[in-house]
């Protein structure tokens, strides 16, 4: 084996082994820590979220769905 290879492989298993878990880790994080501080703000601020309420939610799936 060549040493370009060498460093090849070791440089691919370092991106495997190393790079990918912090990336899944500090996307979780970033996900998580999202979610939590919109709550608080929700909480603290007494904001809803802008959501459909189910009769529209589901009048537009009948629409949807039967194409009227």
């Amino acid at each position: 084996m060549l040493f370009k290879d060498v460093v090849f492989y070791l440089v691919c298993a370092a991106t495997w082994f190393i790079l990918m878990p912090v990336f899944l880790i500090g996307g979780t994080i970033a996900l998580f820590s999202y979610a939590v501080f919109s709550e608080l703000r929700e909480y603290l601020l007494g904001r809803t979220a802008k959501a459909l309420d189910n009769a529209a939610a589901r009048e537009m799936a009948r629409r949807m769905c039967l194409g009227n």
